[in-house]
């Protein structure tokens, strides 16, 4: 998942850093791309941490979902600290890429994973229903 969603990234992301280029020169379209790595940091971390509890104990995952949502806030508190010492880096625009990656990204995986639910077909259930003779009336 995270690999595909790192795909629509490298997709959109130059486009994204071209025109931040345009509109507020280099420092923008430098604090552009960090706010994109940071979000594909991000999403790897959370997706290795998650993916190795859910192989080795699945009845901990709510937890650790939550955990690494709290180390992912932490994680991107930190570098944005860091970030304010770089006279390079716009820290608004890098926060809004950051938050706009980040919902974008997902919610272009959730639609996609959506699109590919309903095109399987209908479930096992569906079709041992549509099979069951019909009441005339009764």
């Amino acid at each position: 998942m995270v690999g595909r969603m790192t795909k629509h990234a490298l997709l959109i992301g130059p486009l994204l850093v071209a025109v931040l280029w345009v509109l507020g020169g280099l420092d923008f379209a430098v604090s552009g791309a960090v706010g994109i790595a940071m979000t594909l940091l991000n999403l790897w971390l959370s997706a290795r941490i998650i993916g190795s509890v859910a192989e080795r104990n699945p009845h901990l995952l709510m937890p650790t979902a939550l955990a690494t949502f709290a180390l992912g806030l932490i994680m991107l508190t930190a570098i944005a600290f860091a970030l304010q010492y770089f006279d390079a880096v716009v820290f608004p625009v890098t926060g809004l890429v950051l938050i706009g990656s980040h919902l974008g990204l997902v919610l272009w995986e959730a639609a996609g994973a959506h699109g590919a639910a309903e095109s399987i077909g209908p479930t096992k259930e569906e079709t041992l229903r549509s099979k069951e003779p019909k009441n005339a009336g009764f």
